[in-house]
């Protein structure tokens, strides 16, 4: 195909894209646009030959140093947000931008909102849980000693938690600000027993574990168990018959552990983002929440890796994480 044809072709095919959409040359200048380009970016800033727009240049920069394209940012300017993608240049072929405009309020305000919001969720079920217990002994339940104990324990299974998120969350914290969490071996078995018995699935649903007593997963202990105890809570909480199975087992120089039930399984549609931050989505009266989030960011700062793999019925979430 010659030059002329191969770009008549290009402009033709991104004339009908539904997003805009600049071409970047080695110069970091405008190799093409579309027209949703031309009003997005306005006349001056959309010619061919103009300098980017400076909203685009920096992610402009990072594609010319990458051969595999860069993830999706977005920009906020004035008000303005614009989700940018990245495709690298390929031989004679410029890199390409797709832009889209992101509308309703700044987003980096929406996801502290999500944050905030998820959060006081996450916090308030040990919160509710322990306040009950205490009004239940105020009523006279301390002067019974087999009721008292029973809420005593109670009390103290739920501030354990309390502290176990407020740790995670500050452990959370220091990893994304580049410090790093402490890693040493920590035993499975005991941990996905524990789980198994703070659980509290429906009638009829069953729950079990099945892993080797001498298996160890190196990891951060906190981390570790509200990853899996985010994904219990998910797993209660979508199944409403069936069963629920805690599983690991080494695999090569990894361990795997995973949480399998028999719920109403994840709808295509949601599959690609449910362990983005903050990412919600109604799913059979209940929505995804911090649950998921924190287990995946707790994974990946522990070198580890999170996945949803796909089942006939249900869902099956896997953590891999280095064997000790």
């Amino acid at each position: 195909m010659a030059a002329g044809d191969r770009s008549g072709a290009i402009d033709r095919f991104f004339q009908r894209y539904p997003h805009a959409v600049v071409g970047v040359d080695s110069d970091l200048r405008v190799a093409f646009t579309n027209e949703r380009a031309r009003t997005l970016l306005g006349p001056s800033a959309s010619r061919t030959g103009a300098r980017l727009d400076p909203r685009l240049r920096l992610v402009a920069e990072r594609l010319a140093r990458s051969t595999d394209g860069v993830p999706s940012e977005v920009v906020t300017d004035a008000g303005t947000a614009l989700r940018i993608t990245g495709v690298p240049a390929d031989d004679a072929d410029p890199a390409v931008l797709v832009i889209e405009e992101v509308s309703g309020p700044d987003p980096h305000a929406r996801v502290l909102h999500e944050f905030i919001r998820n959060a006081a969720h996450q916090l308030r079920t040990p919160l509710t849980a322990i306040t009950a217990a205490v009004e239940v002994l105020q009523a006279g339940a301390k002067e019974r000693p087999v009721e008292r104990d029973h809420f005593l324990d109670h009390v103290e299974r739920h501030t354990a938690r309390l502290t176990r998120i407020a740790r995670s969350l500050l452990a959370l914290a220091r990893a994304q600000s580049g410090i790093g969490v402490t890693l040493q071996p920590v035993a499975v078995k005991p941990l996905l027993d524990a789980l198994a018995g703070e659980a509290l699935p429906r009638a009829g649903v069953r729950l079990h574990v099945d892993c080797p007593p001498e298996l160890a997963a190196l990891a951060e202990a906190d981390l570790l168990r509200e990853a899996l105890s985010a994904l219990v809570d998910n797993a209660v909480e979508h199944t409403a018959a069936g069963t629920i199975v805690l599983t690991a087992a080494a695999a090569g120089a990894s361990v795997e552990l995973t949480v399998a039930d028999t719920g109403g399984g994840i709808a295509p549609e949601h599959r690609p983002r449910i362990f983005e931050a903050f990412y919600s989505s109604a799913r059979g009266g209940h929505r995804f929440g911090l649950g998921l989030a924190i287990a995946s960011q707790a994974v990946e700062a522990m070198g580890g890796a999170l996945r949803a793999d796909d089942t006939k019925e249900g869902a099956t979430f896997v953590i891999a994480l280095p064997g000790a």
